[in-house]
């Protein structure tokens, strides 16, 4: 293997370290792309290896990046194991460092944001282009907006038109294309996942397939016509429109999806996708379930219903608030719909894990007001370093009692950053 295909291709590329949501969120997406070609997909243990290096990098950890450490953590070896004769670490390595160079020569890589793995070191290098395929990728999902409101009902009619409008994109599309670059790797990050299996265990003990229950945007429709003076529990009572087959849902939802069924995928779990208008009660009590969205999933709606938090229409015009039963007069928890898309500073999501005493199943939900709390739960629900987080707050024996989350996050120029716990309830 010619070990120059490494090298930076071109004076136009740079070195690159991300500093931003963004930048790191790209970098994950080509991770993907790498997992999931010929040279890496074969190998379990090198593709490991680097989703360990590169994520590890990302969280900012690269200096406990040593080969005792990835030893230990990647390839579990004993923490007093012998480097000098147990070389598993150095060799995969080199093994990866090919198969990298492998996939960069294919046609048409060569303008990727490359990965590298220098040698003598664990820590992986990016280098990337000014303006790479992956930027112009999302520049052509971002101007594709459609819109989701009625401009009168919930936004003043002199606020600039793109500030009314939500990204939605074909379920079809997103759920192929999403799901080819992120699925292997958050699927195959199962390094120190204990917290993230014993969260997940009701699910992937069941021999069923799970279903995976994605809302769509005319259920968004018709909770922003009810508006704020919508009566208690009206989603119960839904319009035949609001069942028409949509197809469109949001990218930060369709990202979810993709995360969550490459998990599942990795656990060698079955599962199948549809939307919420198309799932009947009836496919609720085939299995687990996996809801996805809060306002614009209709089964979602009709679970957090019956639960201590929920999310209600507040006093203040166009706000939406994670309420607390227990204590019904906060209201700090709250996203304010009228705000422009690119000015939106927070967000909050409710995930559940509960049996279900009407379906007699186990249903998980990953449920934002809005979509970038959706994004943000998914994340919590896949990523074995968000989700760890639950052990510093549960009570010992969580993981075999039912369990509601508020979850927290920052946007920060349409990208929501790491959840963080708020609240929590068992039962």
């Amino acid at each position: 293997m010619d070990m120059r295909a490494l090298k930076t291709p071109s004076a136009e590329s740079e070195t690159w370290s991300p500093e931003t949501d963004e930048d790191r969120e790209g970098i994950r997406e080509q991770l993907g792309r790498v997992l999931a070609s010929s040279a890496f997909r074969k190998s379990k243990v090198c593709s490991n290896l680097l989703a360990y290096i590169v994520s590890r990098t990302l969280e900012g950890d690269a200096e406990h990046l040593k080969e005792r450490t990835v030893g230990v953590e990647v390839f579990g070896r004993a923490p007093d194991y012998d480097t000098a004769t147990d070389h598993v670490v150095r060799s995969t390595a080199g093994e990866v460092r090919k198969r990298l160079a492998q996939y960069y020569m294919e046609p048409g890589r060569s303008r990727e944001i490359r990965i590298e793995v220098p040698p003598g070191s664990y820590v992986p290098r990016f280098v990337r282009f000014p303006s790479s395929p992956v930027a112009e990728a999302r520049k052509a999902v971002d101007i594709a907006p459609v819109s989701l409101r009625e401009p009168s009902a919930l936004v003043p009619s002199r606020a600039p038109r793109m500030h009314r409008r939500l990204l939605a994109i074909s379920i079809k599309v997103a759920a192929a294309a999403v799901l080819s670059i992120l699925a292997v790797t958050i699927g195959v990050a199962r390094f120190s996942a204990s917290t993230l299996d014993r969260f997940w265990q009701p699910v992937l003990e069941s021999p069923n397939p799970i279903l995976l229950c994605i809302g769509d945007w005319n259920q968004v429709i018709e909770s922003a016509r009810r508006g704020p003076g919508a009566p208690a529990g009206s989603e119960q009572a839904l319009p035949i429109g609001a069942f028409g087959g949509s197809d469109k849902v949001y990218l930060n939802d369709a990202i979810t999806l993709a995360r969550i069924a490459g998990w599942l995928q990795q656990n060698g779990k079955r599962y199948r996708i549809l939307a919420h208008s198309k799932v009947a009660f009836s496919d609720l009590q085939t299995g687990p379930a996996i809801l996805i969205g809060l306002r614009s999933n209709y089964w979602t709606t009709t679970f957090a219903n019956r639960l201590r938090f929920t999310v209600e229409w507040g006093t203040a015009p166009h706000t939406l608030v994670m309420r607390d039963r227990k204590n019904p007069s906060r209201n700090d928890w709250s996203v304010d719909l009228s705000t422009p898309y690119n000015q939106t500073s927070k967000d909050y999501a409710l995930v559940v894990r509960a049996r279900d005493p009407q379906s007699d199943q186990t249903i998980i939900t990953a449920a934002g007001i809005t979509h970038f709390g959706t994004l943000a739960a998914g994340e919590f629900l896949t990523n074995p370093a968000q989700i760890r987080k639950l052990d510093a707050i549960a009570p010992k024996g969580w993981e075999r009692r039912n369990m509601a989350i508020v979850l927290a996050t920052e946007v920060i120029k349409g990208s929501p950053g790491s959840p963080k716990i708020i609240a929590t309830d068992l039962w």
